[in-house]
C-alpha cells in the first residue's frame, strides 16, 4: 500500500497577517485624501449643474407659461425652491457637503414673462471646510444671462471659467 507523505498545510503566521494589515492600512491612508477630494469635486460639479439647471428651467417656464417665476435659494436648508410650478420636479436639494451663499439681502431670483430679470446676483457654492474649492455663477440683469466661474474670496470676485 502506498502512503502519501502529506505535508502539514499551514496558514499565515500572525506576523505575516499583521504585515498585510499594515500595508493595506498604509495604502488606505494614502488613497483616502485623493478619494475624498474627487468626491468633493463631483459634489461641487453636481451642485453647480443643479443651480444652473434650476435657473434655466425657471426662465423657460416663465416664458412658456407667460407669467413670472421666482426662485429662492435657501442657505440653511441648502435647497432651491421655485414658486408656482417654476421647477417642474419640485424643490431641489444640494448635496450635504455643499454650502450656498449669495450676494444681496435675500436669495430670490425673479424672471419675467420674457425670461428677463431685474436681479443681479452672484451665487457661491463651496465645499464645507474647504474654501479652496468654490464655484460661482452670476445672473445678470436684464437678460438673465448666467456666467460660471471660480470664486476668489480675497478679491470677492467671480472669475470666468476658461
Amino acid at each position: 500500500m502506498l502512503r502519501s507523505s502529506a505535508s502539514k498545510v499551514g496558514g499565515f503566521t500572525l506576523a505575516e497577517s499583521l504585515i498585510v494589515v499594515a500595508i493595506v492600512g498604509i495604502l488606505v491612508a494614502i488613497a483616502f485624501p485623493s478619494l475624498k477630494a474627487a468626491i468633493d469635486r463631483a459634489n461641487l460639479t453636481q451642485a453647480t449643474d443643479m443651480v444652473v439647471g434650476s435657473l434655466q428651467q425657471a426662465q423657460r417656464e416663465a416664458m412658456r407659461r407667460d407669467r413670472g417665476c421666482t426662485l429662492t435659494l435657501d442657505k440653511v436648508a441648502r435647497k432651491i425652491v421655485g414658486d408656482r410650478g417654476c421647477l417642474l420636479d419640485g424643490d431641489r436639494y444640494l448635496p450635504a457637503a455643499i454650502s450656498i451663499e449669495y450676494t444681496g439681502a435675500d436669495g430670490e431670483i425673479q424672471y419675467g414673462i420674457r425670461g428677463n430679470t431685474t436681479t443681479n446676483k452672484t451665487v457661491i457654492l463651496s465645499i464645507r471646510d474647504s474654501p479652496k474649492n468654490t464655484r460661482c455663477l452670476t445672473v445678470s440683469a436684464p437678460l438673465g444671462i448666467i456666467r460660471l466661474g471660480t470664486y476668489n474670496a480675497i478679491a470677492d470676485t467671480c472669475r470666468k471659467l476658461s
